[in-house]
């Protein structure tokens, strides 16, 4: 049973804004060690008030996003966050959130046991192919070799 592996699917009122289905998935790759504390929060945030689909977001619409979607966190676990984002997230940006979900979890440098998991099966979730996943991986890499 993987990481997300979830008792129920979305029902049709479990849905996200393509921004908010974005951030889960951001926040899901960040909530796979157990925490998520406030510098990886505003950390997340800059990253993401960077991409054309959060232009003309502020920090305060950003940390909305940010508490509705921890609460959906809490109370259906990392499987379920990741299977609403999924579910609402158009399918042309699934190799962004990967890409997005890889650079979070490579930012200290380190790919822990947890979020190697994470990756793999959200990989699989978003329909990353293996070709297009190891150069997101080797970019991703080469970016933060510096």
């Amino acid at each position: 049973m993987g990481l997300f592996t979830v008792s129920k699917a979305p029902s049709s009122s479990d849905s996200f804004t393509k921004q908010e289905a974005f951030l889960g998935i951001a926040l899901a790759t960040s909530a796979v060690d157990g925490t998520i504390d406030e510098s990886e929060a505003k950390g997340i945030f800059a990253y993401l008030l960077q991409m054309r689909m959060f232009d003309g977001y502020t920090d305060r619409q950003m940390s909305d996003i940010f508490k509705k979607l921890v609460t959906v966190l809490e109370n259906e676990g990392v499987g379920g966050l990741v299977a609403i984002a999924k579910s609402s997230l158009p399918s042309e940006v699934w190799e962004t959130a990967f890409a997005c979900a890889v650079d979070i979890a490579l930012a200290d440098g380190v790919i822990e046991d947890s979020e190697k998991a994470l990756l793999e099966e959200l990989q699989e979730v978003l329909e990353v192919s293996d070709e297009i996943g190891a150069k997101i991986l080797e970019v991703i890499l080469i970016k933060n070799s510096g």
